[in-house]
Parts: C-alpha cells; structure tokens; sequence
C-alpha cells in the first residue's frame, strides 16, 4: 500500500510548527544569553541554536493536524468497507476518504500558484546579494538601503556587542527596530555559517514556510492573494507584455507585498508563517471539531503563546493584527463569567466569593459556557509580560516615538500618492455659499475623488469585491440566526476581525 496522504499532511504542520518554534526560541534564549553575558559570542550562539533545536522537537512531537486525524479515520471506514465488499471501492467512498486539505494537492490552480512562488522565491532570493567580479549587487532596487541596513544589524549583532546594542546608525540612541530575523542570522554567522549564504537559504525556507502557510489558511486563493495583489495599474502588462514591477511608480501607494514588503522587511520572513499559524490554530481550535469532538487545538499551549508573545521582536504591526483578532474573539462571546460569580455571590455571600478565590479547580467553572473567552483571556495574560519586554526593548525601553497617528484616508492626500488634478475647489470656492461649498469640496475632495483616483487605481474591484464578501457573510450570518453572545460562524469570526484592521489602518 502506498503511504498515506494524512501523514503527509500532517507532518507538514508538524515541521512548519517546528520550524518556527527553532526560529523563535532560539532567538530568545540567545537574546536572553546575550544579556546575561554582556554580548553574543561562539559558545552562546551553539546553546542558544542547539535550545531552540530541543524546543522545535518538542513542539513537533506536540503539534497535531485534526485535519489529517479526520482523514485517518476516513481511511480506516474505506478499507473496512473495501475488505467486506471485496471490491474496488466506491467514487462516493473515495470521496469521502480524503480530506480538503489532500483534495487541493490535486487541484490544477494549487501547482500554478506553486510554480509562480516558486520562480518568486528562487528569483528574490537566490539574487538577493550576490558577487559580480569585485562588486556586490542586489537583485532588487527596493531592497538598497534595507538590506544594508539588516546587514549592518546581523554584523553589529555578531561582533559580540552588548545587548540590547544602541542603534549602529544613529548616535544617543538604543536600537529601536524590531531585529528579531536579524538576530537569529547573527547566530547562524557566529557558527560560521556564511552571512550571503545565510541570507539566501533563510530567505527561501522563509518562502516556502510561507507558500505552505497560505495554503492550508485559504488555499491556492490565498496563495495568488499574496503573490498577485494590486490595483488595475498591474493591467499594464497586457500592453507591454513584459513582467515589471508596475506597483513600484511612485504615484501608486499600494506596492506589491512581495517585492516590497517580504523581501525588504525581513522581519515578515518569519512573521507572515507564524502569524497564519496561529490563524489556523485558532480556526481549529475554536471552529472545527476533532475526530473525538473535543477541542484542544493543534499547537501545544506553550507554543501558542511563545510565538504570539515574541512577534513584537519580529515584527510590530503583526503583534498588533494579531491582538485584534484576539479581542474580536474575546469579544464574540456573552460574558457569562459575571453571571456566574454574581449568582455564587447571590447564593453564598462573601463566602462563596472567597471559597472560589480560594479553590482554583472551581475557576474553568467561571469559562464553562465560554470557551473561546476562557481560551484567549489565559493567552493574553500569559503573553503580557513577555510581550511588554520586547516591546519595551525595541522602543528604546518606551522613549520611541508613537507610530500610530491619527491620519483618516491613509496616505490618499500624502504626496505624490495624492492627485490634485481631480480636486475641485479654489481658495475663495465656498465664498458665494459657505456652507453647501464647504458640504460639496468636503465630499468631493475627501470621498468621491479619492474612490476614483486613488482607491480605484491602488486597489481595483477590491473594495467592492470585500463589500459584498461582507454582505454575503452577513446574510449567512442572518440566515443561521447568529446572534452575538454566540459563538460565531467560521467566515465572521475571522472577516470582522480583517474588516476592524482595515479601518484601524486607515484611520491611523
């Protein structure tokens, strides 16, 4: 018999959350080591790969994939139903027998969106920086100043300087950057591993992470979302027929996320896979049953919460997208706890109040009808003060500046991303009727004209394609009577939580 499918699946996840745990954990134990010694030097940096190496083999062994579990059992009610008919088994049984996750493998759009990655990833990265005759060269223009400035980050780190270092490039100041990808390759240059080598296969591991991620988080759809976003500005390609980077205008604010972002900000290597990592756990967790319906999750609780309570090391804005999915959650459900505590107060008096202080087996009592509450308050709590750390370290212990800021309209008025020529109103527009003028410039200069000429271009159909997502999750919502207090359907749980980042950012 051939190898099972649900093995393979299931190992995947095993290795993906492996694979981060060894990223994560290692760069904290050498963070931690580096403190403690006063900087990072060959001893440390073997302790600090070989901890997170133990860690990774741990969270491998914890990790499951209830997925693969459902496909296991799946197999089991084939073969029986295969051994008593004695024949081959039935189209419906076959079906039945393979779990989505296996399905997509075979699925046309899955290998096309795996090849694009592919010749992305290899182009990217295996160029990123390499030796031409006496001169180093960088395969995208994008990435000039990034990548010498995450360079001189992994050098300054491996020189053996104390940590937290203050910033290489600016003087009377603590480094304010979170360094975390930067971090783990000064590792990797302290056990002689090449600093361009080191970049490369970090680089690729990272894609392929990432490529792996996507698909069992929203398929192939999620895949071509990464690799393909852009407004109709990308159209110009049916024109030139040439494969340029029609995003990098300066007119157009909306780049590609992965030539622009991915491959300069390396701190989304890592934070991209883990952060659809923990997505997926928590869709498991919370919304999809196990074979034995119960719901303990994929990923080992020390895992969940390693890796959520680091991401500020890695990168800010996904610590900060992750945390408002963690409240939408929080959220969804009625707070029965308070009910509970005030009828024990009701029925025993300060007694009953002090006797459940004083028994904490009595405290999952409080969650019993809210799970999803339960779950995601003990994570915040076990994740404040890790998470506060780091992000007191890469805040220059709070003196940095605030990044967030009141800005409606994202960047529709910044610059050359703004385009006046459609702007109506001089100075002296609202003199003959103040206030209709003043109504009209208003709703012209700030809406309508920014839906066309900036929103539009920036992000095509996009905007009316996610309203009627909305509309349409709505309805479903409506139709299964889901209101709130309740634990919510799959598609809402997540899309409100993408709908409240959206306006977070373009609000500020």
């Amino acid at each position: 018999m051939g190898k099972d499918p649900a093995s393979s699946a299931l190992i995947s996840m095993k290795w993906l959350s492996a694979g981060l745990t060894f990223v994560n954990l290692s760069v904290v134990c050498g963070l931690l080591l580096g403190m403690a010694g006063s900087g990072l030097d060959e001893r440390s940096a073997i302790f600090a790969l070989v901890s997170g190496a133990a860690f990774a083999v741990a969270a491998y062994l914890g990790t499951s994939d209830t997925a693969a579990e459902r496909k296991k059992i799946n197999s089991a009610v084939v073969e029986q139903e295969r051994s008593k008919s004695g024949q081959q088994r039935p189209e419906s049984v076959m079906h039945e027998g393979t779990s989505p996750a296996a399905r997509r493998y075979r699925h046309l759009w899955l290998w096309v969106m795996a090849a694009c990655f592919a010749v992305f990833a290899v182009r990217a990265f295996c160029w990123l920086l390499y030796i031409d005759g006496e001169q180093l060269k960088i395969q995208s223009p994008n990435n000039l100043g990034d990548l010498a400035l995450h360079i001189t980050f992994i050098r300054n780190f491996a020189s053996g300087v104390a940590l937290w270092p203050d910033n290489p490039i600016y003087v009377f100041s603590k480094l304010r950057y979170p360094v975390g990808i930067d971090l783990f390759n000064a590792l990797l240059c302290l056990v002689h591993v090449d600093l361009i080598r080191g970049l490369v296969w970090i680089g690729l591991l990272a894609s392929l992470a990432t490529f792996y991620a996507f698909f069992r988080w929203a398929g192939a759809f999620g895949v071509a979302g990464f690799l393909f976003n852009g407004g109709i500005v990308g159209f110009q390609f049916f024109k030139t027929l040439k494969f340029l980077d029609y995003q990098g205008d300066r007119t157009i604010a909306w780049k590609s996320i992965a030539l622009s972002m991915f491959v300069t900000q390396r701190g989304l290597l890592y934070a991209i896979p883990a952060g659809l990592l923990l997505l997926w756990h928590w869709r498991e967790k919370f919304f999809r049953e196990d074979v034995q319906g119960r719901h303990p999750g994929p990923l080992p609780f020390w895992v969940e919460v390693s890796l959520y309570a680091s991401m500020p090391l890695f990168h800010v804005h996904t610590f900060l997208a992750l945390t408002i999915v963690l409240i939408f959650l929080f959220l969804f459900e009625r707070p029965s706890e308070l009910n509970f505590i005030v009828n024990v107060a009701r029925s025993g008096g300060t007694t009953g109040i002090g006797h459940l202080i004083s028994q904490p087996a009595m405290w999952p009592e409080v969650f019993r009808n809210a799970p999803i509450r339960s779950h995601v308050g003990t994570v915040l709590a076990a994740a404040l003060l890790p998470a506060t750390f780091f992000v007191w370290l890469t805040t220059d212990h709070f003196h940095a500046a605030s990044m967030l800021e009141w800005h409606p309209g994202w960047v529709q008025d910044s610059g050359d991303f703004a385009a006046p020529f459609f702007r109506i109103g001089p100075a002296n527009f609202t003199t003959s009727s103040p206030v209709f003028g003043w109504v009209l410039q208003k709703a012209w200069n700030g809406v309508i004209a920014p839906a066309f000429q900036f929103w539009l271009t920036n992000f095509g159909v996009w905007a009316p394609l996610i309203l009627a997502l909305i509309a349409l999750c709505g309805w479903r919502g409506w139709k299964c009577r889901w209101r709130w207090g309740h634990k919510p359907p799959e598609d809402l749980a997540f899309l409100l939580p993408a709908v409240g980042i959206f306006i977070f950012g373009f609000l500020v």
